[in-house]
């Protein structure tokens, strides 16, 4: 097929406005130059159109709508975790004895190691820098920093951890209450260092080996028709205060974070936290957005190494992980899951503080596409100095009447109908004559190139002739 012969059965033939009218030999120049600026034009428009309506299903294909939520029969309870900060002094004494051989009676020596864990034992990631002083001792290298910090934490560790509940590997209460109930905890380390928490993340924080089989605390849930709150008892008396983390019961904890709140319990009295719950819902067309679109995952689109499921916190918590690997070869002992191998020592930890991690990690983790929100309404303190009573916080969470619904308002199949309409409203194109112009490009490109490779074929057999002829 010739070049000429093409270009007459593409343009004569098709049926897009105007192009059959640039090859009629009748038509004046100008009729022709007024066509060629109309075809022009219409495409401008329709190419205009298409990608304005390609910006707004990228940008903006979900809308947040409002429902009732009479329908829903349970709600999930707020996850708590606590941090207690206190200092036993018997635990420090066979810490250093242990470790070091050191007993109080040295004192001297005894005192320069009982500073370091007082360090060690209040350690979290923005606290680095306290570390300075121990950067060259060669007596400090290669400590297990979570068995430590386990037996300075030994009166704080909740009954309920891997070697003391009886459960079966899968047990877990599907249908306990949170009604007047105390929560049920596990050991966790976080980037505060040893905590308690009732996420139903808890393997993942364990710092026991074999946390996979480990039960996960009892899952809190409320219903509609019930008072939903529970009891947090500090065990330890005025000796320790405690901190109270409140967060999504199916994530990790990641302080600092805005959907992290936190509250001081009251040393001598109660603390009275109401928190509101607020959820969003998806309906089932958003998952057949593009998670790039959506700009929300749900927890079985997974794209961590280090966790089964997402969620925000999990990702932030990978992505911390590999920051530290990338900047200086080592992941801090706050994290259990990870690479078991290059913990961070002493100076590792300090090449994190100057690289100013965690902050200069920066993590692009999406929102759940379902999820759930708890901010704090109002916290109440009762305190009585006549009166000496156990340190004592009542979270209590109110169920909200109506949910946010992420809705599908500009999906998959009205772009490619809105594609369809501003090409065919301008320039009168369908699939079909798409497909026309396609066939007969592809139709012209194989007869030139089987033409081509058959010159070439002869050319090759006549130069064999010749050779032959020549030897001959």
């Amino acid at each position: 097929m010739k070049c000429q012969e093409y270009i007459n059965t593409t343009v004569g033939e098709s049926s897009i406005h105007g192009f059959p009218y640039l090859v009629k030999r009748e038509l004046h120049g100008l009729e022709k130059i007024f066509w060629i600026v109309t075809i022009i034009a219409a495409a401008y428009c329709s190419i205009n159109i298409c990608l304005s309506q390609w910006k707004r299903f990228r940008d903006n294909p979900i809308i947040y709508a409002t429902e009732l939520t009479w329908g829903k029969p349970k709600f999930p309870f707020v996850g708590t975790t606590l941090y207690m900060n206190y200092t036993d002094e018997a635990a420090f004494e066979d810490v250093i004895e242990d470790t070091w051989g050191v007993k109080s009676e040295n004192r001297e020596l005894y005192q320069y190691y009982f500073d370091f864990l007082k360090i060690i034992n209040s350690l979290t990631v923005t606290r680095f820098a306290t570390l300075k002083p121990y950067e060259n001792n060669d007596n400090l290298k290669n400590l297990d920093f979570i068995q430590i910090l386990l037996q300075l934490k030994r009166k704080a560790l909740p009954n309920g951890n891997l070697k003391e509940v009886k459960k079966k590997p899968n047990e877990n209460s599907q249908d306990s209450k949170a009604e007047s109930r105390e929560s049920d905890f596990r050991v966790a380390i976080t980037e505060l260092g040893i905590c308690q928490t009732t996420s139903q993340t808890a393997r993942y924080t364990s710092p026991y080996e074999g946390a996979e089989n480990m039960p996960l605390p009892n899952k809190l849930e409320c219903s509609a028709m019930e008072e939903c709150d529970t009891k947090i008892f500090n065990r330890l008396g005025e000796n320790a205060s405690m901190s109270i983390y409140m967060h999504n019961n199916f994530d990790i904890i990641t302080p600092g974070d805005r959907d992290t709140m936190s509250r001081q319990a009251a040393l001598n009295g109660a603390l009275g936290i109401e928190l509101m719950l607020s959820i969003t819902t998806a309906e089932e067309e958003v998952r057949n957005l593009p998670i790039a679109f959506r700009k929300c995952r749900y927890t079985n689109e997974n794209n961590l190494k280090y966790f089964q499921s997402y969620s925000p916190g999990l990702c932030r918590t990978e992505c911390r992980i590999n920051a530290a690997l990338e900047k200086c070869g080592c992941k801090p002992f706050f994290y259990a899951s990870g690479p078991k191998k290059n913990i961070c020592d002493i100076k590792g930890m300090l090449c994190l503080d100057n690289a100013k991690w965690p902050h200069s990690a920066y993590c692009n983790c999406l929102p759940l596409c379902e999820e759930t929100h708890y901010t704090i309404l109002q916290t109440l303190v009762v305190t009585d100095d006549s009166v000496r009573f156990e340190s004592t916080t009542i979270v209590k969470l109110l169920l909200p009447r109506t949910a946010f619904k992420r809705r599908v308002v500009f999906s998959a199949d009205q772009l490619i109908v809105s594609f369809g309409g501003a090409i065919g409203l301008f320039l009168g194109a369908s699939f079909i004559s798409v497909y026309g112009l396609l066939f007969t490009f592809s139709k012209f490109v194989f007869s030139n190139f089987l033409i081509l490779f058959k010159k070439c074929s002869n050319n090759n057999t006549y130069n064999n002739k010749v050779i032959k002829v020549r030897e001959y």
